[in-house]
């Protein structure tokens, strides 16, 4: 029993204990929503009411912020004076037993504080708004205010800086100040949206103009000062030059400069009439034909000299080129009597001088044409430098065909060192071969001694033609050296084949008794008689081997040395 009632005894702690911590949580909820509201309380929401008032709002605006004071003094304090004495309530309700009932009311006065909260924030950012549109419109007003006083003033004290521009651009000045007094009145009647609309109009107005008067000097400037000047001493400078005989690349210098002064005129009347992109892009284009008339002028000055000192160049370039051209034909007649000119040598030389006439033509044109007083520097200074380079190259072309035809002689001394070379070389190979005291060589040698024997006497007919073809003999000399090589090799082979069969053959006498052998020997022997060598060395080469291996290799290494020592 005594234990039953400690527990019953706990159970009530236990309850009394949540009781106790529930009441703890509600009354800190309260509490905390009390001073909430205290705070709403205290954001002095009627001291803004009352600034925005002395405001002097008008129209919209002023029934904007009636309606803001209405709903603060009819709905949101009577709100904010009954959450607060729900609250009172709930704190004392929360220490009775009505505690375990209060849990929908607190949630009541919690929707009820956040409700409130969001209509007085709604009203906070709207009276904000009608302050800043005051400030706004305020400030609008005296940076107008201020524009148009520095408008006034910019025309009136540098009016030299914008000449009969100034007109139209005071013309829209008093329209922006009729805009402005419209903008006036209907802010003073509260249309502050029509006002608003207005006022967009005037900033882009104030702008546009602001931007009008900084660009006008300086399109200005150039049309009244520097190209007037520009022209007028171009206008100078082309009488003076034409009068002291200077010609130009384009002849109607005289009227470009007219159609450009006429120009400026028109522009000045565009830009008076505030055409401020088009007189932009007409004095870009001005300058850069003045700049192109000045450059037409002044090349004609710097070619001047240039071109005198061409023309006095160029009189001795052409004489020395003639010159060389003549002497290089007639280099070609003397060597064309005794060789033959295989690469076009007079056709080259003459069309080289050809090439020297037509220069000559156009320098004696251009020396007449400075002596008439009717020149155009600058053309003939591009004449005569091109002229210069083709006498350069002509030169040079002359060079070459005289190096080429020059070698000639050279070439036919060195063909005939090279002739009497080959014909003591045919002879030493026929020596060699008489030297062998063979029985004979064979008709397939013979026939390629004789042939380049020919050969070689064919080169000495053609080098002792009455013209001698230098490009025969060339080809002539390639083929004699590359047979006359071939007939040694021969001619070697022939010697060491011959050589090489009779050693052989006497070593084979130490195998007399061998039946192969003696065949091979009476076999090679034979062959030896048919002038065969090649196949007689084949023949006792084979036998030895098979009776002695090693034998031919060690009597043809001996030979071989002997040879070469």
């Amino acid at each position: 029993m005594f234990q039953v009632l400690i527990v019953i005894l706990i159970v009530i702690l236990v309850i009394l204990a949540g009781i106790v911590w529930y009441q703890h949580r509600v009354l800190k909820q309260v509490q905390g929503m009390v001073v909430a509201c205290q705070q709403l309380r205290d954001k002095k929401i009627e001291e803004q009411l009352k600034q925005a008032d002395q405001l002097q709002l008008t129209g919209d605006a002023k029934k904007e912020l009636d309606k803001l004071q209405t709903s603060y003094n009819n709905k949101i304090m009577p709100q904010l004076k009954a959450i607060r004495a729900t609250g009172q309530d709930l704190q004392r309700a929360a220490r009775t037993t009505k505690l375990l009932t209060i849990g929908g009311p607190v949630n009541d006065l919690r929707a009820d504080l956040a409700k409130v909260t969001t209509t007085l924030k709604q009203v906070e950012q709207s009276l904000q708004h009608i302050e800043r549109q005051s400030k706004a419109h305020k400030q609008a007003i005296d940076q107008i205010k201020q524009n148009y006083q520095k408008f006034h003033q910019q025309l009136n004290e540098k009016s030299f800086e914008y000449g009969d521009s100034a007109k139209k651009l005071n013309e829209k000045l008093a329209d922006l100040e009729k805009q402005y007094d419209h903008f006036v009145d209907l802010t003073r009647k509260g249309d502050q949206e029509a006002a608003q609309e207005v006022l967009t109009d005037l900033q882009q107005g104030n702008q546009e103009l602001a931007t009008q008067i900084k660009r006008v000097p300086v399109l200005y400037k150039p049309l009244v000062t520097e190209f007037p000047d520009q022209l007028r001493e171009l206008a100078s400078g082309y009488e003076t030059l034409t009068t002291e005989h200077y010609h130009f690349t384009e002849p109607d210098l005289d009227s470009q400069i007219k159609r450009l002064q006429t120009k400026v005129d028109a522009t000045m009347d565009q830009l008076n009439d505030l055409q401020l992109d088009v007189v932009k892009q007409a004095n870009d284009d001005l300058a850069e034909q003045i700049d192109h008339v000045y450059a037409v002028m002044q090349k004609e000055i710097d070619a001047c000299d240039e071109a005198h000192h061409l023309i006095e160049m160029m009189g001795r370039f052409t004489q020395h080129a003639q010159h060389q051209n003549n002497e290089l034909i007639g280099e070609l007649d003397r060597l064309s009597l005794s060789y033959t000119l295989n690469n076009n040598e007079f056709e080259q030389a003459r069309q080289l001088n050809e090439q020297i006439k037509t220069i000559v033509k156009q320098y004696n044109e251009d020396q007449q044409a400075i002596r008439d007083r009717r020149a155009v520097y600058s053309q003939i200074v591009d004449r005569e430098k091109a002229n210069r380079d083709s006498l350069t190259d002509i030169e040079q072309e002359q060079g070459k065909i005289n190096d080429a035809v020059a070698k000639l002689q050279t070439d036919e001394q060195r063909a005939r060192k090279m002739l009497q070379q080959y014909s003591v070389q045919v002879r030493t190979i026929r020596r060699q071969v008489e030297q062998l005291n063979l029985p004979g060589v064979s008709q397939e040698y013979m026939d390629y001694f004789f042939g380049v024997s020919d050969e070689i006497k064919k080169l000495a007919d053609e080098l002792n033609e009455y013209k001698i073809n230098m490009e025969n003999v060339t080809k002539q000399l390639i083929m004699v050296e590359a047979d006359l090589e071939k007939l040694q090799d021969k001619t070697n082979d022939l010697r060491d084949s011959a050589e090489l069969t009779e050693r052989l053959q006497q070593y084979a006498n130490r195998f007399a008794g061998n039946e192969k052998v003696a065949a091979a020997a009476k076999k090679s022997q034979r062959l030896f008689d048919q002038y065969n060598y090649a196949g007689s060395l084949e023949a006792i080469a084979t036998a030895l081997e098979e009776v002695e291996p090693g034998s031919y290799k060690r009597i043809e290494d001996s030979y071989y040395q002997e040879v070469n020592e």
